[in-house]
């Protein structure tokens, strides 16, 4: 685990990193006095370990839950303003960010239990993302609902920061295969990536016909 961070950290040293990146940015505002020296290759690398695995895994439930919802598919065909709430809906309904550890700052009971000051606590955001009493029919995919509301970006002061990026991403490749694309269907066995922390795909493979 040594060898393998010091291998990512070494790819976020200034030196490296393309001149008109986001990476080069990162130090550009390090040099502006906005950050220091020492955060700078750090949020680089939170930009490279929060900002791929996450993104992939989003993009494919997007396209999982349309495989499986081909009506869905058709609705966005009809409307395709409907991407960013597709992506949403993807995301909530997947959660690609399972779990997610957080730090008690202060005493607090939650459901009758006291949880002291300190104290690590695990959150379960896949399974926030299909409460029932938040959710209604919350094992559906439907993009006639309203997903906005959902935790599988965090919330409050920690949710994410690129989540606009991702939401941007995932709405421009939609809306072009809306356009090009008549319908996607599971093509093969499915298998999945088990991880403690990600919903993921280890294979995904999807056939579509185009327009």
């Amino acid at each position: 685990m040594a060898g393998l961070s010091a291998s990512i950290a070494s790819q976020c040293a200034r030196d490296v990193l393309t001149a008109d990146g986001f990476g080069a940015q990162i130090w550009a505002a390090a040099d502006r006095g906005d950050i220091t020296e020492a955060q700078a290759p750090l949020i680089v690398r939170s930009l490279l370990t929060a900002g791929v695995d996450t993104t992939v895994n989003g993009l494919a439930a997007v396209l999982y839950a349309f495989a499986t919802h081909p009506d869905q598919w058709d609705l966005l065909r009809e409307k395709p303003a409907l991407s960013c709430t597709a992506f949403d809906e993807a995301v909530r309904i997947e959660s690609p960010v399972q779990t997610f550890f957080r730090t008690t700052t202060r005493d607090i009971e939650v459901g009758g239990a006291l949880i002291p000051e300190g104290r690590k606590i695990l959150m379960f955001l896949g399974s926030a993302n299909r409460d029932p009493r938040r959710w209604e029919n919350p094992d559906a995919f439907d993009l006639n609902r309203d997903p906005s509301g959902h935790v599988g970006f965090g919330f409050g002061i920690h949710q994410c920061v690129g989540q606009h990026i991702a939401r941007l991403e995932a709405a421009t490749i939609l809306s072009v295969l809306a356009k090009r694309i008549t319908s996607i269907e599971i093509s093969g066995p499915t298998r999945r990536h088990h991880n403690n922390t990600l919903r993921a795909w280890a294979s995904l493979p999807v056939r579509v016909r185009t327009a």
